[in-house]
């Protein structure tokens, strides 16, 4: 795993003329790129599908419906608006003159008969009746060429007998093919020749007009009224819910629905994406100016704004995975716990509810701007903040990835009580969802924390934690091989421990920093006055200038075994950095007194450095040199004063030495530096009972003369 992430790291920094940019320069570069890919993910969903769809051809793709929506069937609303006017009866206005105006028609046409000779003006007798709307057949031309004049003149009088009787009752707009049969009743009473009767009828059919016509206003407001109480036929979609499957034929109302969320042609809906992007960008903008001015470690540290960037793309790549799935409220799956817990570990919460905030407003964007997800983002990222804000182990990751499940599983059901349209199985589906969320937190921070320590330079305080187990193969070996630089480096990190703890520096740093700052020791612990116990002193036979590499060289031979175990960078920083350029006095003075003086340059009997560049590096080195002083010092360790005076003194020799001029301390950290160092170094060598030889024989005495004093 380790090369796996060594190459990853080495493909990032390698990226083509990334890692020689100025670093300002190459914040503006990932952050333009976190930029585009951000938008992308944001407006993916937006972009239309490059087949067109079409009403009555088949779909080219499954569309999955992204919210829930309503579509009129205008097919069926018009089959329910005609049905219902089927029903609605015509409102009819009376027209007394009916019978006089049918009479008439039928007394003008029929006079035609008598006046034409039907033999000889047939033609002429045809289109005269034509303009009355009476149509003879050639059966009673016959017939009309067999009457006398007087037998026509006969059938006038039966022919108005059936008007009379007609018109006796109602005569609709609009039924006058009923009436026509009660006109051809009314001949048949008369009893007539059956050629004759049709004859009649066919005068009389063209004749008639009604008596009740349709008053087109008053039916016209009657069927509004009853068209307003038909209520429309509507088509539901609910979200994740197929509006059409790919190959399926389009039809009128899936055509609707997919107009209606944009997607019924090839045009972009290009408010939608310009309103996504300005939010993205103001949003980020109050996340740059919040990060500049309130988060300016994290700011001024690329390594730190590049894993806040990463991780937020992580987060929405996700988001955008899932966004394809076709089921309802999937969005509860989005990992943002996960978001909140690595920042929370890698840097501190600050950055963490920032990161979390963002997120939690910008996700929404991606599906229909769900409330739902807004909450149960910044719910499940703040519960995440909370649960790793002191973590002590790895284990507590997967904690905190069952706190967030709990938590979820409370507030989607909240949510499903919101909206009461969802029934019990929906709440336990969505609390189900939820569980799994605080679950995925659980895996991906717990398999991306080590990957993201190595690509971006970052402990975590689960590393520093698993690095100062005593088991650890380093210290097992230092306990084993050099146990007085064991010891002293225990001590050690009592020390820089209270004092960064004090200071409000990092102190699990410190600590951890402490216990291998000394490792190069493990080379040739003999060398040094830790592990010599009263021994031979192997210095006693070589002479100062090797004495002063062999000392010097537990540093380079520290960052190596660190660099061979792993060790992150910044303990192997404090362990470069924890002898500074300091001077080497004791084989220095020694060489002096050599009688070749030229071989004593100061140079070459001072430490490489660098100098403390943090606070910790310059706690770690103080400590360390305290720890020796006071230890190797023949003086009454007892008096408080003596060890605070001698500490003090030596933090005041660092300081005149300049090796603190890149620490960042100020004299009043150096002050409590001081106290802390006093009051562990007091309470190490603080003045202890001295029991009798004989504690039995003296109870016994006690007893004794306890049990006299009672008789007298």
């Amino acid at each position: 795993m380790n090369s796996l992430m060594n190459w990853f790291k080495e493909r990032l920094e390698g990226f083509p003329g990334l890692s020689e940019l100025d670093p300002d320069v190459r914040k503006i570069v990932v952050s333009i790129f976190f930029c585009l890919v951000m938008l992308f993910l944001l407006t993916a969903n937006m972009l239309p599908i490059v087949s067109e769809f079409m009403q009555g051809e088949p779909s080219p793709a499954s569309i999955a419906s992204p919210q829930n929506i309503s579509v009129l069937d205008e097919e069926r609303t018009e089959l329910r608006r005609q049905l219902a006017l089927e029903g609605v009866p015509d409102v009819y206005e009376e027209n007394r003159d009916a019978l006089q105006i049918s009479r008439e028609n039928f007394t003008q046409a029929f006079s035609y008969l008598e006046d034409f000779d039907v033999e000889n003006n047939r033609e002429e007798l045809e289109n005269r009746l034509n303009e009355y709307g009476v149509n003879l057949e050639e059966a009673d031309f016959d017939l009309l060429l067999e009457l006398e004049t007087e037998e026509i003149e006969e059938l006038y009088q039966p022919g108005e007998r059936a008007l009379e009787k007609l018109y006796m009752g109602p005569v609709r707009e609009g039924e006058m093919e009923e009436a026509e049969d009660e006109i051809r009743g009314f001949l048949e009473e008369e009893e007539l020749e059956e050629d004759r009767t049709a004859l009649l009828y066919r005068f009389l059919s063209a004749s008639l007009v009604p008596n009740l016509r349709i008053d087109q206003q008053a039916t016209a407001e009657r069927q509004e009224d009853v068209l307003a109480g038909v209520e429309p036929v509507y088509v539901n979609f609910a979200q994740g819910e197929n509006i059409v499957d790919e190959g399926e034929i389009i039809s009128p109302v899936q055509y609707a629905a997919l107009e209606e969320i944009g997607l019924s042609s090839l045009e972009v809906g290009w408010f939608q994406i310009t309103g996504t992007v300005l939010f993205f960008i103001i949003l980020t903008m109050v996340m740059v100016f919040y990060f500049k001015n309130y988060l300016s470690e994290i700011w001024d540290a690329n390594n730190k704004l590049f894993l806040v960037e990463g991780l937020i793309v992580i987060v929405f790549f996700i988001a955008w995975i899932l966004s394809f799935f076709d089921f309802a409220y999937i969005y509860f799956l989005v990992p943002v716990g996960m978001l909140s817990v690595l920042i929370t570990v890698l840097l501190s919460t600050s950055p963490a509810v920032a990161a979390t905030i963002y997120v939690s407003l910008l996700l929404p964007l991606m599906f229909d701007l769900s409330f739902n997800l807004a909450v149960a983002a910044f719910v499940s990222g703040m519960v995440g903040i909370f649960s790793v804000a002191e973590v002590n182990q790895r284990s507590d990751l997967v904690r905190a990835g069952f706190n967030i499940s709990g938590v979820l599983i409370f507030t989607v059901i909240m949510l499903s009580f919101i909206q009461p349209a969802h029934t019990l199985f929906d709440m336990v589906l969505f609390a189900g969802i939820g569980a799994l969320n605080g679950i995925l937190v659980a895996i991906l921070a717990n398999g991306l924390l080590p990957y993201l320590e190595n690509i971006f330079n970052l402990t975590s305080a689960v590393k520093l934690l698993e690095l100062s187990n005593p088991n650890q193969p380093l210290l097992k070996r230092l306990l084993v091989e050099a146990p007085g630089t064991y010891h002293h480096s225990m001590v050690v990190g009592n020390l820089a421990e209270t004092a960064a703890d004090n200071i409000g520096a990092d102190a699990l740093l410190t600590r951890v920093g402490a216990y291998y700052h000394d490792i190069g020791k493990l080379k040739r612990p003999y060398f040094f006055t830790d592990n010599q116990f009263g021994g031979e002193n192997p210095h006693d036979d070589i002479n100062p200038n090797l004495s002063s590499l062999i000392i010097k060289s537990h540093v380079k031979d520290g960052i190596k075994m660190a660099e061979e175990h792993d060790l992150p960078r910044s303990i192997i920083d404090l362990i470069e950095q924890h002898q500074g350029t300091n001077l080497i006095s004791y084989f220095y003075q020694e060489a002096v007194h050599n009688d070749d003086h030229t071989v004593a340059a100061e140079s070459d009997f001072r430490y490489e450095g660098p100098k403390p560049r943090s606070k910790e590096a310059a706690i770690l080195m103080l400590a360390d040199v305290v720890e020796a002083a006071v230890r190797s010092k023949n003086f009454d360790k007892t008096d408080p004063n003596r060890i605070e005076n001698l500490i003090r003194g030596l933090i005041r020799e660092k300081l005149l030495e300049n090796q603190l001029d890149e620490s960042e301390l100020t004299l009043d950290d150096l002050n409590t530096i001081a106290e802390s160092f006093t009051t562990i170094m007091t309470g190490i060598y603080h003045q202890r009972v001295e029991y009798p030889d004989d504690l039995e024989e003296e109870l016994e005495e006690m007893e004794g003369k306890t049990d006299a004093e009672g008789e007298d």
